[in-house]
């Protein structure tokens, strides 16, 4: 017990090395942020009613637009996958 409260107060707070262009320096990230902010709303609609579900509708393989489709595979790289990579 004693040794992990040593070791906690001894390492230094992580300070992350990455530096984005866009948001704040307070350590947490507009994702992060956007998702407490969303968990928040969700804990206060569930505590009124409980049976609320909310559904989106499902987006089909065929139903995207050509340039989201998945490529052509050619007989040279069906036959690459098939023998399970270089020979």
């Amino acid at each position: 017990m004693v040794y992990s409260t040593v070791v906690r107060s001894a390492i230094p707070k992580r300070i992350p090395t990455i530096k984005f262009r866009k948001g704040g320096g307070n350590g947490i990230s507009s994702a992060s942020e956007g998702f407490l902010a969303a968990s928040a709303a969700a804990t206060k609609t569930s505590a009124g009613n409980q049976n609320a579900t909310i559904s989106r509708p499902t987006i089909e393989d065929w139903q995207l637009p050509r340039r989201y489709w998945r490529k052509e595979l050619d007989d040279k790289e069906i036959e690459y996958i098939n023998r399970g990579g270089p020979e």
